[in-house]
């Protein structure tokens, strides 16, 4: 059970890494459109609010998409390897994503011609994070288990010297 929630936390802290530094390169993109074009980039304190809320954005993403996308892509692929878990949790977080994005959007009244795009970005968005929840979720779960069996190891050459 500790090894579990040691898992999922370690991929929450790493999604919550992943959409801060998306939100970073999202304003340096911003930025540079703005030089590029001459037009006003924003007070000095734009890019640190950006990322401000994108980190609340992660925050509040975590137990809404993440964690449901990977605990239910482990559950079904768990027996089937990496790439089926990781396949399976980009497939349930797209569909998640795209259900938020586009509820989010019929609730503040875009338009419908945008609802696609709207719900394509967010999908985008969404597929860097819950990979690298995958991955590092799977990656502590195998060094658990690779550490449990070495000191399991250990304990017994111990228990086998004393006697």
């Amino acid at each position: 059970m500790v090894n579990a929630v040691a898992r999922h936390l370690a991929g929450m802290a790493a999604a919550w890494l992943v959409v801060v530094a998306e939100a970073v390169v999202g304003y340096l993109g911003l930025l540079a459109f703005a030089l590029a074009t001459e037009s006003d980039p924003g007070g000095p304190l734009a890019g640190p609010v950006l990322v401000l809320v994108a980190a609340m954005y992660g925050v509040a993403l975590q137990p809404l998409l993440f964690l449901p996308a990977v605990a239910v892509a482990e559950a079904t692929g768990r027996q089937r390897g990496a790439g089926r878990v990781l396949a399976l949790a980009a497939a349930i977080a797209g569909v998640l994503a795209a259900g938020y994005a586009v509820a989010a959007a019929v609730a503040t009244d875009v338009s419908a011609g945008h609802l696609p795009l709207v719900a394509g970005i967010a999908v985008l968005l969404v597929l860097p994070p819950v990979l690298v929840y995958a991955l590092t979720a799977r990656g502590v779960g195998w060094m658990a288990r690779r550490l449990t069996r070495r000191w399991d190891a250990a304990a017994a050459q111990i228990r086998a010297e004393q006697g």
